[in-house]
């Protein structure tokens, strides 16, 4: 098995697949000026759904989740089952860096964490023409939350992610991408430790001896066990940040106009 077949099958029952919470979404989304009233959501890199389930349950609008690993997709449209929104989600199977929807076409376009696969000015220029005119874009990407760290962590997160920045430098880049920013705020700590690093610890062993001790698996366990010791340890130095941004409208002056 590659490193690939050993993340989704430690992820694909997990309720997340990074940091997050239902709470943190559900903030991002009211964010959004008249979010009652959105009627198209494009969720990109889903996973297995649990911010996709937020958003289907607190609006009416018709959700395309869009992931690259279909066992993730089949755990989603499980889950829109049971709760009874699966009329209202469509899985979608392909890069959201190779999108075949219809551009303008979605009130609002969703990214949760998943944007570093893309890079965060890359994702900003590429996903701004399926934005509705008047819609919004929400994304959340990895941020320095402090002005200086330590060597260990910057050395750590600047090989893992080259475009971690800090929340000032994100917002220089929003607005060079064209956007103007309605609101932003930090996820708690919560978010890693209690939804993401301590069910990772919780099912590591178990999936070891699943493994037979696969000396690859154990690999792979220890890499995801490394990094949430060092959110332990340095966890305070950085953190997820929601942006909640819309396309700055361009009007093009006429005599008529001055």
């Amino acid at each position: 098995m590659d490193p690939m077949d050993f993340a989704v099958a430690f992820h694909r029952d997990a309720y997340r697949q990074g940091p997050g919470s239902d709470e943190s979404t559900l903030q991002a989304l009211k964010a959004v000026p008249d979010w009652t009233g959105v009627k198209s959501i494009l969720d990109l890199g889903c996973g297995t759904g649990a911010q996709t389930m937020v958003l289907a349950m607190h609006t009416n609008a018709q959700i395309t989740a869009v992931d690259v690993l279909p066992e993730f997709l089949e755990e989603l449209e499980e889950r829109a089952r049971r709760m009874q929104v699966g009329g209202r989600v469509t899985p979608l199977l392909e890069s959201f860096d190779e999108l075949t929807v219809e551009p303008g076409s979605f009130e609002l376009v969703w990214s949760e964490g998943s944007i570093y696969h893309l890079g965060f000015t890359r994702g900003l220029e590429y996903w701004k023409q399926f934005i509705a005119p008047g819609g919004h874009l929400v994304v959340s990407d990895l941020c320095w939350t402090t002005d200086e760290r330590p060597a260990e962590i910057v050395e750590f997160w600047t090989e893992a992610y080259p475009e971690i920045a800090t929340v000032e430098q994100k917002l220089a880049v929003i607005e060079a991408s064209g956007y103007e920013v309605v609101d932003w705020f930090e996820l708690p700590q919560s978010a890693w430790t209690d939804n993401y690093y301590e069910p990772i610890r919780a099912r590591s062993p178990k999936f070891i001896e699943d493994y037979g001790k696969d000396p690859a698996a154990v690999e792979f366990v220890q890499m995801g066990l490394e990094e949430a010791n060092l959110f332990d340890r340095f966890g305070e130095f950085y953190g997820y940040v929601f942006f909640v941004v819309k396309p700055v409208s361009t009007v093009s002056l006429t005599t008529d106009s001055l």
